[in-house]
C-alpha cells in the first residue's frame, strides 16, 4: 500500500506541481468530487484503505450525487482553481495512483459503483515492458567482423576489382580514345593531315615557302 507521502510525491512529480502542498489540494479535490459520486457504504470501503488525512476529508462529502465525466473534471479544475485541461489530467494521475494504493478488493468495489468513463480512469499503471537483448556471436558479431561463414573480416577481403572483361582491368583504359596516349585518327596515322602534307604532295606544307 502506497504512504500518504508516497503517493503526495508521485503525483507532485508526474503533474508538475510546485510542492507538496499543491499536491495535496490536488490530491484532495478530485477525493471529494469522486466522494460526492459514490454511495456512503462505498465511500466508507474506500476511506478504510486510504491514509488517515485523505481518509478524514474523504468522509466529509456529501454523497450520492449524480454527475458525468465532464462534471467531475469542471468540479475539480473549480476547487484547485486549474484551467480545465489540467483538471483533466489531474484527475487522471490522482485516481491511477489511488488505484495502486487501493486494496483489490476495494478498487473492485470502487470500479462496480462508479459508470464506465469514471470506472476507466481507475487503472494501474501496467509494468514496463523490458527490453529483448540480441546476443551476437562472439567473434562474428558485426559487419566489419565478417559474415556466417567467412573466415575472414569485411576489413581483411579482396575483392576482384573488376569482371574479366571491365575496361577497368586494362593498363590503359580508353587508350584509343585519350589525346595524350591514341595512334590518332585514320589520317593521321597515314601522314595524310595539313600537317604532313596532302595527296599527291612530295613536300609537307611546313617546307613551302
Amino acid at each position: 500500500m502506497m504512504t500518504h507521502d508516497e503517493l503526495l510525491s508521485h503525483v507532485a512529480e508526474h503533474a508538475g506541481l510546485p510542492g507538496r502542498e499543491e499536491a495535496e489540494r490536488t490530491v484532495g479535490a478530485v477525493l471529494s468530487v469522486l466522494g460526492e459520486r459514490l454511495s456512503w457504504p462505498v465511500v466508507q470501503a474506500l476511506a478504510e484503505d486510504l491514509p488517515a488525512p485523505l481518509a478524514t476529508r474523504l468522509r466529509d462529502v456529501s454523497p450520492h450525487q449524480d454527475f458525468n465525466l465532464a462534471e467531475l473534471h469542471a468540479r475539480v479544475a473549480g476547487r484547485t482553481r486549474v484551467p480545465l485541461g489540467q483538471a483533466v489530467e489531474h484527475t487522471g494521475l490522482v485516481c491511477q495512483f489511488l488505484a495502486e494504493t487501493l486494496s483489490p478488493g476495494t478498487l473492485h468495489r470502487l470500479r462496480e459503483a462508479l459508470p464506465g468513463p469514471m470506472s476507466a480512469l481507475f487503472t494501474p499503471r501496467g509494468p514496463v515492458e523490458g527490453f529483448e537483448y540480441v546476443h551476437l556471436e562472439p567473434g562474428r558479431g558485426t559487419l566489419a567482423e565478417g559474415r556466417p561463414g567467412s573466415h575472414h573480416p569485411l576489413s581483411e577481403a579482396r575483392p576482384e576489382r573488376a569482371h574479366s572483361h571491365s575496361v577497368v582491368r586494362a593498363d590503359n583504359p580508353h587508350g584509343d580514345t585519350k589525346l595524350s596516349s591514341s595512334i590518332g585518327f585514320t589520317q593521321e596515322r597515314e601522314e595524310e593531315t595539313l600537317a604532313a602534307g596532302h595527296p599527291g604532295s612530295d613536300r609537307p606544307l611546313s617546307e613551302w615557302e
